[in-house]
């Protein structure tokens, strides 16, 4: 795990433990939870931005986020 980890751990510190140890034990989960750190990245960035498709790019990243933490809680859940 790294600190980069840290956001999924925030939004569910009920789960902390188990979030820990399947980010240690199986690079397929860390690499969802690295993939849910990016989309919180870019999900701040775009609420940051002037830009035109800033708007669409929110809808786009709240979707994403949404989605990673459905499959990380389901994998928790599993073990």
């Amino acid at each position: 795990m790294n600190e980069k980890n840290l956001n999924i751990l925030e939004r569910f510190p009920e789960k902390i433990h188990t979030l820990t140890l399947l980010m240690a034990e199986d690079p397929e989960f860390l690499a969802v939870c690295e993939d849910y750190d990016a989309c919180i990245e870019a999900l701040h960035y775009w609420e940051q931005s002037n830009e035109p498709e800033a708007a669409t790019r929110i809808n786009e990243y709240n979707t994403l986020v949404r989605e990673l933490e459905e499959e990380i809680l389901k994998v928790a859940a599993r073990s």
